[in-house]
């Protein structure tokens, strides 16, 4: 199939921002710096929300979700505000899988899997006296943060990597890459099988190691926020920080239909792994063009696509 001709990179997105050959300069630069303070403001506002709250004496149990609450539809008015493609914006339908797997997939399964399973087997380990204590919790809990982010994502970034390599692997990962466009909700899509080797890899050995509940509730926001915007179809500029983290400018290369492309860009957060490793793409020629897999028929409903990696006769 022939590629859609791409908007490039350098194309205003936002109408509402006031950049149409009519602006003023000053107009100008207030697009300019939006599109440039909008995702730092969108990662870090909630950590600092969250932290507010537990300063105020809010209960971790709590805490950490309603800040996610207010967060993600903070992106979501930035996609309309000014979005990259407006093509990409979804439809009610598109919001209905998406709600099934936000509630199944990122809510129920990581419930079960982290309170049902690895917490009580760090409290069993600890009242036999063989907690792995292993982890600096007298570190500040910005450095407890930073470390937890580089550390995980390293796993992470070899599972994802493996996931395009291994055909087993990337029967689960096809449902994640089956959506044509790019939105910030689409983040949730993923298949439970995928999610809990994700959370084998990026939570179990640090709440083994003996990683506390506080940072485990920060990395929560930050790995929230920081994978919603990475979908987000925000027309954000974020310059040097590009080298730095993995946001939307870096990670919809991963969703291109190209496979040159789309076999880079695994690091989840900390896209210093992919510059090391040497799979880190951003051409600076071109915008992104189509998306998606390629097989064009692959299952769009929810159901469907969970049954998909283990039927034959869908090849992804």
């Amino acid at each position: 199939m022939e590629a859609k001709v791409a908007v490039p990179e350098s194309a205003p997105g936002g109408a509402g921002l006031g950049v149409g050959p009519g602006a003023s300069r000053a107009e100008g630069a207030y697009a300019s710096f939006t599109r440039g303070a909008l995702y730092p403001a969108l990662l870090l506002g909630p950590i600092l929300l969250l932290w507010a709250l537990l300063e105020s004496g809010a209960a971790l149990a709590w805490a950490p979700y309603l800040t996610v609450a207010v967060g993600g539809p903070a992106i979501l008015m930035a996609e309309r505000l000014i979005p990259y493609r407006r093509e990409w914006r979804p439809d009610p339908g598109d919001f209905r899988v998406d709600g099934l797997y936000l509630v199944t997939v990122q809510i129920l399964l990581p419930l079960g899997l982290g309170w049902l399973t690895v917490l009580a087997a760090q409290a069993w380990l600890s009242g036999a006296g063989l907690t792995l204590a292993l982890w600096p919790g007298h570190w500040p809990i910005w450095a407890q943060l930073l470390l937890k982010v580089a550390v995980g994502d390293f796993f992470r970034y070899w599972l994802h990597r493996a996931a395009h390599t291994w055909p087993g692997l990337w029967r689960l990962h096809a449902v994640h890459h089956a959506p044509e466009k790019l939105y910030t909700t689409n983040v949730f899509r993923f298949h439970p099988a995928e999610k809990a080797l994700q959370f084998l890899c990026d939570s179990a050995p640090f709440i083994l190691a003996g990683a506390g509940p506080e940072l485990l509730a920060y990395y929560f926001v930050f790995y929230a926020m920081s994978g919603l915007l990475q979908h987000s179809n925000c027309d954000v500029r974020l310059g040097w920080f590009n080298y730095l983290v993995s946001g939307p400018e870096v990670h919809r290369w991963h969703h291109s239909r190209a496979i040159a492309e789309s076999n880079a860009n695994y690091a989840h957060s900390f896209v210093v792994w992919d510059l090391l490793l040497g799979t880190y793409c951003r051409p600076r020629d071109r915008s992104v063009r189509e998306l998606g897999l390629l097989t064009r028929s692959y299952p769009r409903g929810f159901w469907r696509q969970l049954a998909a990696p283990f039927l034959r006769q869908v090849r992804p």
